[in-house]
């Protein structure tokens, strides 16, 4: 589904079994975000088909944070794809992350991650996007936020109506408020969380926030 020129969200829509909204970015750096689950994988390359997009064009994966249901799929990627993750995930993946992987009975990552991001400018060339660190449902969970259209890709931050789990290994509430706190200051139009619907509007997004603070951070 084309939001704009060379922007694509893939959202998952299905009740039956979990996984991530996935997004491809193309351009100078062809980017896939949260590729999702890989018996999954084939809803993001038919609908990348049907968009006229082919997954070949693929340069760069970023997972918005560790847990399998938005990183698995990067696996199946080879040489020639980079794939990128925070520093401290990455670090989280290595320890406590594993857990995860174990009890949903997913393969946890076995290539490594060519780019550890951390705070500050990713830029794709004819694009640029401010990295942001979101701790809370994870440790080194990113968001993306890109100002020239006034988006933000919040990977389990922050939903429509909702927040990420802080219950798996690695979680932190206080964390994730704070993070939920600086999101809310930015100037957004476009909210395209890792799971569920997409937000529209700056009016909807400051009272999504603002409804979520009141209800689990007061």
């Amino acid at each position: 589904m084309r939001i704009f020129e060379d922007f694509y969200v893939y959202p998952w829509m299905s009740t039956q079994e979990n996984n991530a909204n996935t997004i491809f970015i193309d351009g100078q750096v062809p980017t896939l975000i949260d590729p999702g689950h890989t018996h999954l994988f084939r809803y993001v390359v038919e609908g990348m088909a049907r968009d006229g997009v082919s997954i070949d064009r693929v340069k760069l994966i970023i997972c918005t944070h560790g847990h399998p249901d938005h990183l698995e799929a990067a696996e199946q990627f080879d040489k020639g794809v980079v794939r990128a993750i925070g520093k401290k995930e990455c670090d989280y993946l290595e320890e406590e992350g594993k857990e995860l992987f174990l009890l949903t009975g997913s393969r946890s990552p076995r290539k490594a991650f060519g780019l550890l991001l951390k705070e500050g400018l990713l830029d794709l060339g004819d694009k640029q996007f401010a990295v942001i660190e979101t701790p809370g449902h994870s440790p080194g969970g990113l968001c993306l936020y890109w100002p020239e259209k006034a988006l933000l890709v919040s990977g389990d931050t922050v939903f429509y109506m909702g927040v990420g789990r802080t219950d798996l290994p690695g979680g932190d509430m206080d964390l994730l408020g704070q993070s939920l706190r600086r999101l809310s200051s930015l100037d957004v139009e476009f909210l395209i969380p890792g799971h569920g619907d997409m937000v529209k509007g700056r009016q909807s997004i400051s009272k999504n926030f603002e409804v979520l603070m009141s209800e689990f951070f007061a």
